[in-house]
């Protein structure tokens, strides 16, 4: 009865041993994450002034291609809003610190502000350099688009981060209830930028991936 104990004791200390290491594994990775996303946050607060995004290299694409306007939800989910795209990150590297777009959403009286993040990278030379596999980035996989597709771009997997507006749908949704690309729509309740939609200067290179 001794020895069973004994087994049974040291059986119940070896699952504590390895209940632990999971806890310390998944809270470890779960800081991990955090950290990026501290690191997005930290390295994208400046472009709430759109000026500093625009000198970035940031920039909407041309007057005429779909990612131009203010991108709603077909399905009534709200929207994303306007996405400034800096064309020198379109490549394979998916960085915390760089996300490819911004998007910025009008508050009621029209003025952008910047609300999300999307990280994108193109299908093909993705693939031809990670063969089948998804990228990742704050321990989440990216989302999948095909081709042909509203935005008239080649395929793309993307991923958006709602660190700058509070999504109910989720930080890394891609549209959120709570846009609207309707000027007097949106909440004036965050910061904003003094320019208008309208106003904004427009990115000056069609949208293609960049080889890998």
């Amino acid at each position: 009865m001794r020895h069973k104990v004994a087994r049974l004791t040291g059986a119940t200390i070896a699952a504590i041993l390895l209940s632990s290491v999971a806890v310390i594994g998944v809270s470890a990775h779960g800081s991990g994450h955090s950290s990026d996303l501290r690191t997005a946050r930290a390295a994208t607060a400046q472009f709430h002034a759109l000026g500093q995004a625009v000198a970035a290299g940031y920039g909407l694409p041309p007057a005429g291609a779909p990612l131009h306007e203010c991108i709603s939800s077909l399905t009534g989910t709200g929207a994303m809003g306007f996405h400034y795209i800096n064309g020198g990150l379109l490549d394979t590297t998916v960085d915390p610190s760089k996300p490819e777009a911004l998007v910025y959403a009008p508050d009621r009286h029209g003025r952008l502000k910047l609300v999300a993040l999307e990280y994108v990278v193109f299908q093909a030379p993705w693939i031809a350099e990670h063969g089948a596999t998804m990228p990742t980035l704050f321990g989440q996989m990216f989302m999948s688009t095909g081709a042909p597709n509203r935005y008239d771009i080649p395929a793309f997997f993307s991923l958006h981060v709602w660190l700058w507006k509070d999504n109910p749908a989720g930080l890394f949704a891609p549209f959120n209830p709570n846009v609207s690309c309707h000027p007097g729509a949106g909440s004036d309740g965050e910061r904003a930028d003094d320019t208008r939609a309208e106003d904004a200067p427009a990115w000056d290179c069609r949208i293609r991936p960049r080889p890998a």
